[in-house]
Formats: structure tokens, sequence, C-alpha cells
């Protein structure tokens, strides 16, 4: 086979990973789509979610990387001649989020050494730490098992990406203002971790191609189906492991917010409840009508202190 496999082709990894994470794509996708809504009214969220994947996508490429220049087993030796095949530095994305976090973080950490620092020494919520222990253990213990991240994760952003990079466009308010830079070229400067070619669509697609044709040809006989049934494992695991990422920024929150009486609360509370799917809408009605009358009781407490 020279090209990449068709839809129905059950023989090709990639729709195997892609019909065995159908139920929990198809979760985490709904999921996705109302928590980036909600992220996109909040900029302080938005900035906790690129934080937590830049830890993700490092900890990935550390490993590809330790894979390519020190292979010393059998199956590491393996997986570096499967990786050869598809894998380019344009792929790579932690180096991509640094840039984004550069600016997002830019009043807090001026420079990329201070910035750089931060990242060292930041203390990670349990369950990405967790995460990224999995995937350096997962990893190191079977080496194949990274080409379950290199189709979940890097071809969602391939897939989402563009969608994604589109909506930011749109919410300007997201990013700081820098006097010297007009809001289109922040945003610009801040979504790098959504853009894998600088040279436009065309060429994005094009990359997209030879790595689904790589990926194809390198793993429909590069691999054993023992080899196989754990990279589906594992796939499984990479969206379950997204659910709770994402959830977990949520609860830290939720769980800071509600300790303080304040406008941002209140914005957040009505802004989650707006976008909770499992609220009917006659609850979120009455949920919104709850924010108003919060709003009016808190500013009727301000006043009071100020008076």
């Amino acid at each position: 086979m020279t090209t990449i496999p068709s839809p129905t082709d059950v023989g090709a990894l990639a729709n195997r990973i892609n019909f065995h994470t159908r139920d929990q794509h198809n979760k985490i996708d709904g999921q996705m789509s109302v928590k980036f809504a909600f992220a996109m009214k909040h900029g302080f969220i938005y900035r906790q979610g690129i934080l937590a994947y830049y830890y993700i996508f490092n900890a990935i490429e550390q490993e590809i990387d330790r894979i390519f220049e020190h292979a010393e087993t059998p199956e590491e030796l393996q997986t570096r001649d499967i990786l050869k095949q598809f894998w380019v530095d344009d792929f790579r994305r932690s180096d991509k989020i640094f840039q984004d976090l550069e600016l997002l973080y830019a009043k807090e950490y001026p420079c990329s050494a201070s910035l750089k620092m931060f990242l060292a020494e930041n203390v990670l919520p349990p369950e990405q730490q967790t995460f990224v222990n999995y995937i350096h253990e997962g990893i190191q213990a079977k080496p194949t098992a990274v080409l379950a991240y290199c189709h979940v994760l890097y071809l969602a952003l391939f897939a989402g990406g563009r969608v994604m990079r589109s909506t930011v466009y749109r919410s300007t308010g997201l990013f700081p203002k820098f006097p010297d830079l007009t809001p289109q070229e922040v945003v610009r400067r801040g979504t790098n971790f959504f853009t894998f070619s600088p040279d436009g669509v065309l060429a994005e697609n094009q990359l997209r191609k030879n790595y689904k044709k790589g990926y194809e040809l390198a793993t429909r006989q590069g691999l054993t189906e023992e080899q196989k049934l754990h990279i589906l494992e594992v796939s499984n695991a990479v969206f379950e492991w997204n659910t709770r990422i994402v959830s977990e920024i949520g609860e830290i929150n939720r769980q800071e917010l509600m300790g303080k009486l304040s406008f941002k609360l209140i914005s957040f509370a009505i802004d989650e409840w707006k976008h909770t799917e499992k609220l009917t809408r006659k609850q979120k009605s009455l949920m919104l009508a709850m924010g108003v009358v919060i709003q009016l009781l808190a500013m009727y407490w301000m006043l009071r202190k100020l008076f």
C-alpha cells in the first residue's frame, strides 16, 4: 500500500484506533467543545489549559527524542525505525506552546529564562502530574506505546486545531495587551500551538497527508498484533486522561473562586451554568435568574462596605 488507507480499511492501525476509541472520542469531543467555548470567555482558564498541554506534549517529545538519540533495546530500535518514517520537527508542539506561553505569561515572566524557570519549578495539579508520569513510564516500559500519542493527540490537533485557531482569532480578549502590537498581531503570536506551518492551509494539508501516509505504511507491517493491541489500549487511556485533565482545571478554578465574593466569581459561575450540558433549558433559565440575584446582592454588599 502506497497511499493513505480508506476509512473502511480495517487492517490500518489508524482506523483500528479510531474504531476502538469512537465512544471516548465522541465523549471528549462534546466536552471539549463546551469547555473550549467556556474558556474563550475566561482568559485565566484558557491560559491554564495551554499550560497543561505544554507539559503533556513536552513529556511525549522528551520520550521521542530519547528514542531517536539513545535507543538501545530491540523495541526502542524498532520504534525509532517506525518514527523515522513519518516524524518530522514540524510536528513538535512543546516548542510552539512555549512561544504561546511567552505571550500569555509576559507580565509575570517577561523573559524566556524566567518563564523556563517557572515551568521547571511549577507544581502540577495531581491529575496532570499523574498523566505526565504515565506518559514517561508507559513509553519507557513499552516504547511502541508512543505511537498511540502520535495518532490520537497530534492528528487531533491537525483536525481541530484550525477550528480552534479561528475561534481564538475572534477572542482577542484572551491575551495580554501590548502597546506596540495590534490585537491581531497578538493573537497570531499566541496561537502557535494550533499552527503546523507558517506557509498556510495548503502546506498544513500536505503535512497532514504525509504524516498519515507515513504512519500507516510504518505501522501496518512494522508491529506485532500484540503491540497493536497495546497501542489501542493506550489510545483509549489517552482520551480518558484528557477528560480528567479538563475536568481538573474546571474543579480547581471552581474551588478557588468559591471562597471569593467577586464579579469574577459571578461571571464564572453564570457562564459555567450556561455551558452545563446536564441542565435543561428551564433549569438554565432558573440558574441565570439566580445569577442576576446574586449580582444584585453582591453590589448591595459592596456598597454597604463602602458607605
